[in-house]
């Protein structure tokens, strides 16, 4: 149910995109250009992180994790669960694969897995954008929340994926 609501919040946001303001992003890994909102705050990410925002109530995150190679998407979406389960002590039973999905972002096939970390009792929602094409490279786009704000992540989440630009 909860990724009907965010789904349905992505794509309503897919609409409303160019109505707000907004800072431009380039990456210097992938051909990706983007524009995120200017009410976020960047952070500074480590590793693969190119970029990294989180809203000034630090209730909402985004990254955006790009890399030179590329990968095939099973072995890619191998990789996030891992992880995740990294992330989580490596407790595997503390992720619980919630749903994965197709969607398009600037016309390219995106995987989306969504996924819960337990994390004490205050389950942390993850939205998985993953994309990988040899010339390319990959790109993950990563928007998490509390579970609780699965709606309100999902449209924002999607808000910022409809300003996304692929390729030259």
């Amino acid at each position: 149910m909860k990724t009907l609501f965010a789904f349905g919040a992505a794509a309503l946001a897919l609409l409303a995109a160019p109505a707000f303001a907004c800072t431009d992003i380039s990456s210097q890994t992938v051909k990706l250009t983007g524009c995120v909102d200017e009410q976020w705050q960047s952070l500074q990410g480590t590793g693969a992180q190119e970029f990294v925002y989180q809203t000034k109530d630090g209730n909402f995150g985004l990254m955006v994790i790009t890399e030179k190679d590329a990968f095939p998407i099973s072995q890619f979406k191998d990789a996030i669960i891992a992880n995740a389960i990294s992330g989580a002590g490596g407790k595997k039973e503390d992720v619980t694969v919630g749903g994965e999905r197709i969607e398009n972002i600037d016309g390219k096939p995106f995987n989306v897995l969504e996924y819960t970390l337990a994390n004490g009792g205050q389950p942390i929602l993850f939205q998985n954008y993953y994309y990988s094409q040899p010339g390319f490279g990959s790109i993950q786009i990563l928007a998490y929340s509390l579970d609780k704000d699965a709606p309100a992540a999902g449209f924002k989440a999607g808000t910022f994926a409809a300003t996304v630009k692929l390729g030259g």
